[in-house]
């Protein structure tokens, strides 16, 4: 009995997390996406075709009459096994609309719905969980964090929205001017990516990921202060194809590694305000705009400290 309650335990899905198109066909007992639902690029989901395909290939080997085998079907099989009312649309699974079910059998490219979907998802950020308090800042849970002070998001189809902490943003404080790059630019992790402008001084801003710009968001263009007021939604910065995701994401700070690189870059912050900058700082809960108690040559050399800047 112990056993069994235990076994059910680890099939609980944890919050923020869903479940892997294959455990929610039944094919297998748990797995949990970790590639926003893009099948297509998933290793998992590669390996999973190729193993069912490899069974498939056998079975058709062996000499009529032999038993038959059990097989493992590929979810788009499992789901198409369902009765019309119950083959869920893949932006049901996810959670994103209420209720939809698949008219295409999960031939997603061809789907009109699905391209609806892509643009909407691509131009709307996702919602955003209220933000953690961390040293006097907020962090957005979900979200991996650059030592630039930069944030990674993993959306649908594979996308990577990116933007500056809050962090950052008090660091920076009201901006004149935000420059990015042109949609098709190429991104390099840790590279300048993006400037930013404030009473003529210029900063650059690192990205966070490798990857292609697909798109920018336009408002901000228009209205820099939406960086200061939303930094995790309203206030992102760019879309980008990524070409070395897992590989950058290892580089990037998430979860409790975020909360605790925070902390010790408030420690230092107010380390260099005492000692550098002659900047009062009583250790309590951090200013709303830390660029306000600065001059213009120290402004610049804090932003570059913690932007991680040349």
């Amino acid at each position: 009995m112990a056993r069994a309650l235990r076994a059910e335990s680890m099939k609980i899905v944890p919050p923020g997390k869903k479940k892997c198109v294959w455990m929610e066909a039944g094919v297998v007992s748990y797995k949990l996406c970790d590639n926003n639902y893009d099948c297509p690029t998933c290793v998992y989901d590669h390996a999973m075709q190729t193993k069912v395909a490899r069974q498939k290939e056998s079975m058709e080997m062996k000499p009529v009459g032999a038993p038959p085998e059990k097989f493992t079907a590929t979810w788009v099989e499992k789901m198409m096994m369902l009765p019309a009312s119950g083959r869920k649309c893949r932006y049901m699974i996810t959670g994103e609309i209420g209720r939809k079910i698949c008219p295409s059998a999960y031939e997603c490219g061809t789907c009109s719905f699905d391209r609806m979907m892509q643009q909407r998802l691509q131009a709307e950020p996702l919602p955003v969980e209220t933000p953690t308090q961390v040293a006097g800042f907020e962090l957005a849970d979900g979200f991996y964090y650059h030592e630039g002070h930069t944030w990674a998001r993993p959306e649908y189809g594979g996308r990577v929205r990116v933007g500056l902490d809050d962090f950052a943003q008090r660091l920076l404080g009201k901006l004149s001017q935000i420059e990015m790059p042109n949609i098709g630019h190429e991104l390099k992790q840790g590279e300048a990516g993006f400037s930013v402008k404030r009473n003529g001084e210029t900063a650059r801003v690192l990205s966070p990921i490798d990857g292609i710009v697909s798109r920018v968001n336009e408002k901000l263009l228009d209205h820099p202060e939406l960086m200061n007021s939303s930094p995790y939604q309203d206030g992102w910065f760019a879309i980008i194809e990524p070409t070395k995701l897992r590989k950058n994401l290892k580089d990037l700070y998430y979860g409790e590694e975020a909360h605790t690189f925070t902390s010790d870059e408030r420690e230092r912050l107010f380390s260099m305000a005492n000692d550098d900058l002659n900047i009062a700082a009583d250790g309590g809960v951090s200013v709303e705009d830390i660029s306000g108690e600065l001059e213009e040559k120290e402004w610049g050399k804090l932003v570059k400290a913690f932007l991680r800047s040349k």
